[in-house]
């Protein structure tokens, strides 16, 4: 089971397009209240397509099983190394791709530790007649193991939209809509579609600090066994980024998980923080 916790990286990994930087916007001034706060749009010298990351997390959570009873409380450490490539087709159309390798272990329950692989590939397209919605959709495998032997492989397809609003110089809205449907998975129980909403609100306190409130809903439908659930997300992140290329954060999770079969009802917290590694080129 995954720890009920956001990380640095987005679950969909694409970039809007949006200007997310304070200098995006002009000094403020006494003439804002006549004339409105002033956005700059500038040429970017380089156009940065491929992409190298590493994270890695320490959290300690007060139910590492997600157990509807008797839950236990421990620490877990992860670490992600992920390289993705963006390309461009024409205008606004994108064909990009990723892979990455997490590994996830448990101070005291081991026997929760695994690893994850994934591949991913599609397309994206930045809408700009509809206010640079991005829409995409690409193939997604993963394999998760523990200790190397396979614990689970599938295929799905991912489609839906992505947006980023500005609202002013320090705060930014960003929304995901999309569904993650199984085509093929090995093991019959965890066959699933899921159906995810998303938003997060950017505050940035000064250049290089920035706080982060996100509601995740995801709704599992699974296709093998009858199986509904509803799970909620709020994560809370303070993130501190010395330099273009790290970020170090400190973040407070709760998930909720509501099912149509009371066993896999849950309630978790985590509490912790990790550092982040993006190298553009």
């Amino acid at each position: 089971m995954r720890p009920a916790v956001s990380q640095l990286g987005s679950d969909v990994a694409l970039d809007a397009g949006g200007a997310t930087e304070f200098d995006s916007y002009a000094p403020s001034s006494l003439g804002d209240n006549d004339i409105g706060e002033q956005l700059i749009l500038r040429q970017k010298e380089k156009v940065e397509r491929f992409t190298f990351a590493a994270d890695s997390l320490v959290m300690w959570t007060d139910n590492a099983a997600h157990a509807s009873a008797g839950e236990l409380d421990d620490v877990f450490w992860g670490v992600r190394v992920a390289a993705d490539w963006q390309p461009v087709i024409a205008g606004g159309l994108m064909a990009p791709v990723g892979i990455s390798q997490s590994w996830y272990r448990y101070d005291e329950l081991d026997a929760l530790d695994f690893e994850t692989f994934d591949v991913n590939g599609g397309l994206a397209y930045l809408a700009p007649q509809l206010g640079n919605v991005m829409f995409f959709a690409q193939y997604q495998f993963e394999r998760v193991t523990q200790y190397g032997d396979e614990l689970m492989n599938s295929h799905s397809v991912r489609a839906g939209a992505q947006h980023l609003l500005l609202l002013n110089r320090r705060n930014s809205i960003q929304s995901a809509l999309y569904a993650d449907v199984d085509v093929d998975n090995d093991v019959d129980a965890l066959k699933r579609n899921e159906y995810i909403g998303s938003v997060a609100w950017r505050f940035k306190l000064t250049r290089k600090v920035e706080t982060v409130l996100s509601y995740r809903y995801t709704y599992f439908d699974y296709a093998e066994v009858d199986r509904q659930d509803h799970l909620h997300l709020v994560d809370l992140s303070v993130v501190y980024t010395p330099f273009k290329w790290l970020q170090v954060y400190a973040s407070a999770a709760y998930g909720l998980n509501q099912s149509s079969l009371d066993v896999y009802d849950y309630e978790a917290g985590t509490l912790g923080g990790g550092i982040g590694l993006r190298l553009r080129f």
